[in-house]
């Protein structure tokens, strides 16, 4: 039985040995089938130098995070199967022009250290043979910067032949490329990831770099992001005849490598006097594309390019509202990130166009952090997919019912708004989508609610509804007496809130219901004891006052001006101007201006016309083609038919009517119009004060 033990401790001990093996150096070797091959961990051994006993088969080498100073030739010579190396967070400060000799089968290089340096009398041995001057070296110019570097063709010139997947230069003080390093290499056209964000790119000599990074055929994805000390104008215009991408006016073109997918601007032009304009153009392989924290980057209204463009992220920007003008940008856009930005302009709040224009592909849509406040109903009428809303850290104080009613959304952000109640109807369209798409996310955190007799559904729907809500539902709210609670405790003391609220409901039914029933008794008895003075004040108000003639100040208005309704223009920014100046307090009724909403339109045409001394009839070429027009007419007719002498109450007033409209007028308008109260309209003081006469005259046969 102990045989047994201690062969199985040795098996477990030899089968331990050849899945991680321990090297005198303190590294440890060990099989990735993620990376197919042995994979060699140095992180964080304070090495110094590349350890001389690693393994010769291993695919990976990770020596980040060590104290490695300077890289010498034949460093990794005898490592003829390595595809990775990582060399990130190491104080490198000199690399050996053949440092990297032997490395056939690399793929992947990442470097990014921060301090490679090139200082007035300190040049890295990688970046200057040993036999050159101090001031010119071959195609390399030393530029004296302080702790700068310049990548030349002298340093990649024995990696030509090395197909190279990976780079990663990140982070490294680098101010300039050399242009034919890029164009005279293999190393360069295998590349499909090149990182150069965080260095210090001079603007000048960034752009002939970027000009040759077309020839990186395979690149696929890039990284400019945040590049500090760039001091230069750069302008980007469109030329459909030289090659697709990036296009300068100053001082040139820059193309868009062929095959590139992933392309990282964010930070170009931040806090650094630049001003960058991109007009990107053929594109079709762009499918990421970011532009954000770019605080004078200019992106124009129509950028020809990006058909095929997935993302797209201009969040932390100046924008204006026709960036998305360009449909063709759009077409494809799956992801549209737009946090945090800042335009002259309130964004969605009664713009004169729609701000966004039709996304058919869109399902992640982000607008956290713009202080909005108020969103236009139609804002996301044209995203008929969209799953993933995000409106969190803005000003709302309302869910737009629009959102609510979009039957793909899965996701909803409105955390840290100012939001404090749901109303019932917008619980039951959050609970509709929860029937109609099976889930439903929602994210209010970071909202002060109300905790009141008022919000009593909308906390007992947080702990009962089928929406899936972060924090459990459980959020800060506000109690009545203005103390900080949560809606969970509020919840659990629902029963005692409820009676709370019940009771004062009904005390203040029962208070206001004596108050009317006293109100009531009082009025009965004031009514039966004063009757008959009651009665005689009600008919005098009625204008009830038999055998007197009614007088123009007996009516409410001067005067009824009819008009079609296609034609308001004239009557009420003309006549309706006109005539109170010549006759200051003349009343005249408009109707777009004095109907009442809501009310019956016919009751209110009839109850205009009674109460009006005179009536105005603006004819113009087409006015009896609307319906009120007419039947305002033949109201006319019928209410003036009960006097004697009628001719006087209405008054006709030709308005550019030819001969051939004039004939159209009914003859029973006509025949309750005298022939000297038909007038032609006249751009003349006469005119209006004629008008004006006829009116306000007050004569008994014009009213029996």
């Amino acid at each position: 039985m102990t045989i047994m033990i201690m062969f199985i401790l040795i098996s477990l001990i030899l089968m331990k040995g050849v899945t991680c093996s321990s090297l005198a150096s303190g590294c440890y070797t060990s099989y990735s089938a993620a990376y197919q091959g042995k994979v060699t961990n140095c992180q964080n051994q304070n090495l110094t130098q590349v350890p001389s006993d690693l393994p010769k088969d291993i695919v990976v080498l990770d020596l980040q995070d060590n104290l490695l100073i300077s890289i010498p030739n034949n460093s990794f010579s005898t490592l003829r199967k390595l595809r990775f190396l990582f060399l990130s967070h190491n104080p490198l400060k000199t690399l050996q022009r053949e440092a990297f000799k032997g490395l056939d089968k690399l793929e992947t290089l990442e470097m990014s250290c921060g301090t490679l340096s090139l200082g007035r009398n300190n040049v890295p041995r990688w970046a200057v043979p040993a036999s050159s001057s101090s001031e010119e070296i071959g195609s390399y110019r030393k530029y004296k910067w302080g702790n700068s570097v310049t990548l030349t063709e002298e340093m990649f010139s024995y990696l030509s032949d090395i197909c190279v997947k990976k780079v990663d230069l990140s982070n490294n003080k680098i101010t300039q490329v050399d242009g034919n390093a890029i164009t005279n290499s293999t190393f360069f056209r295998c590349i499909e990831y090149l990182d150069l964000s965080k260095n210090m790119f001079n603007g000048g000599m960034f752009i002939p770099v970027v000009m040759k990074l077309y020839f990186m055929e395979n690149l696929k994805y890039l990284d400019l992001s945040t590049l500090h000390r760039m001091s230069s104008y750069l302008t980007h215009t469109y030329n459909t005849t030289t090659l697709s991408g990036l296009f300068t006016g100053q001082p040139g073109c820059l193309p868009i490598p062929p095959s590139l997918s992933y392309l990282n601007l964010s930070g170009v032009s931040n806090s650094n006097h630049v001003r960058v304009g991109v007009t990107l153009t053929q594109s079709d392989h762009l499918s990421v594309l970011d532009f954000s924290r770019n605080e004078v980057l200019d992106i124009p209204a129509h950028l020809e390019c990006c058909k095929n463009l997935k993302l797209l992220n201009i969040s932390h920007m100046k924008i204006q509202q026709n960036v998305f003008n360009n449909t063709n940008m759009v077409t494809n856009l799956e992801t549209l990130l737009v946090h945090d930005v800042t335009s002259d302009d309130d964004m969605f709040v009664s713009p004169t166009e729609p701000f966004f224009h039709a996304m058919p592909k869109l399902t992640r849509l982000d607008l956290s952090g713009n202080n909005l406040q108020l969103i236009n109903k139609n804002t996301f009428t044209n995203f008929n997919k969209l799953e993933n809303l995000s409106l969190a850290r803005n000003r709302l104080n309302d869910l737009p019912e629009e959102i609510l009613t979009m039957v793909w959304l899965k996701h909803l952000d409105v955390t840290s708004n100012s939001l404090s109640v749901i109303s019932k109807y917008q619980q039951t369209l959050l609970d509709d989508i929860v029937v109609n798409n099976g889930s439903f996310y929602l994210y209010m955190a970071g909202n002060i609610f109300s905790c009141s007799c008022g919000t009593l559904h909308f906390i007992q729907w947080l702990q009962e509804t089928d929406v899936s809500l972060d924090d459990h539902g459980n959020y800060s709210c506000i109690l009545g007496d203005g103390t900080l609670s949560d809606t969970a405790s509020f919840y659990a003391r629902r029963t005692f809130q409820w009676r709370t609220c019940v009771g004062q409901f009904w005390l203040a039914v029962g208070v206001v219901g004596n108050l009317i029933a006293l109100l009531s008794l009082l009025v009965a008895f004031l009514v039966m004891k004063y009757f008959p003075k009651i009665e005689h004040h009600v008919l005098q108000v009625l204008g009830y006052k038999p055998g007197r003639r009614p007088k123009r100040k007996d009516f409410d208005y001067d005067a009824y001006i009819c008009y079609e309704s296609a034609e308001y223009d004239w009557p009420c920014h003309c006549l309706f101007k006109e005539l109170p100046q010549v006759s200051p307090g003349i009343r005249l009724y408009l109707p777009d201006l004095h109907d009442p909403v809501g009310c019956s339109q016919a009751e209110v045409t009839i109850d205009a016309l009674s109460r009006s001394w005179k009536i105005v009839i603006v004819l113009t070429e087409n006015f009896l083609k609307d319906e009120w027009i007419h039947f305002t007419v033949l109201s006319t007719v019928r209410l003036m038919s009960v006097n004697n002498a009628i001719s006087d109450r209405v008054l006709l007033l030709y308005r550019d009517m030819s001969l051939a409209a004039r004939a159209r007028v009914p003859h029973l308008l006509l025949n309750v119009v005298s022939g000297e109260y038909i007038l032609d309209v006249e751009d003349s003081p006469h005119f209006w004060t004629h008008l004006c006469q006829c009116i306000l005259t007050d004569k008994p046969t014009a009213l029996f």
